[in-house]
């Protein structure tokens, strides 16, 4: 009688997990630790049923937030770490605002991750080791923050990544042995003695 009560109780953690409600806790969440001077996350209202209809959001046919997009729109603040509870996310593009604070390490939960994009902001600390757990990933853009210390060695394991961009931090340290077919780190001084940045003969990742 335990093991069908085991899988029963995993089968509930995994809806509890993908479904709207947790959704819209988690959005709501990250929406606490932003600054918003336009009203842009006005729609994130922790007691409307469906995020789905939420500004900046897409969900897929089942209703799933895969789609966070938020760029320029001046947001400040923190980035939450309930981010890490969307994890169907597939694509997230914070770039040009001004949010500020580490990357937070759950942002390695979202193992459908394609896409993310927090240049041009002001996140400061190390990139986390959690980024390696990104296996689906395939364009990671981190420019021009103040991002410091080493890359994560476990970047390397991101087989999928096409595109990445760590120019313009404070970063140092090696270069990974294998990182993407087009990588950026130029504006890092204590890392670019030589190469700063290598181009494969394909075209950009779109």
């Amino acid at each position: 009688m335990e093991a069908p009560f085991f899988f029963f109780f995993l089968l509930l953690l995994l809806l509890v997990s993908s479904s709207p409600s947790t959704a819209r806790l988690s959005s709501y969440g990250i929406k606490n630790l932003l600054e918003d001077p336009h009203g842009v996350l006005k729609s994130w209202d922790q007691n409307s049923v469906d995020p789905c209809s939420w500004a900046l959001i897409t969900c897929s046919p089942d209703s799933l937030v895969i789609t966070m997009e938020a760029p320029g729109q001046h947001l400040s603040g923190l980035l939450a770490p309930s981010i890490g509870d969307l994890t169907n996310l597939e694509t997230v593009l914070l770039q040009n605002n001004n949010i500020s604070g580490p990357i937070p390490a759950e942002i390695g939960k979202l193992a459908n991750l394609k896409r993310l994009d927090l240049s041009s902001n002001q996140f400061h600390g190390e990139i986390p080791c959690s980024v390696g757990h990104l296996e689906s990933l395939q364009y990671l853009r981190l420019n021009n923050n103040t991002l410091s210390g080493p890359i994560p060695s476990a970047s390397a394991n991101l087989s999928h990544l096409v595109f990445l961009d760590l120019s313009y931090n404070n970063l140092s340290g090696p270069i990974p042995a294998s990182l993407a077919r087009r990588y950026n780190v130029v504006g890092n001084p204590l890392i670019c003695e030589q190469d700063c940045y290598r181009m494969a003969s394909m075209a950009m990742f779109h």
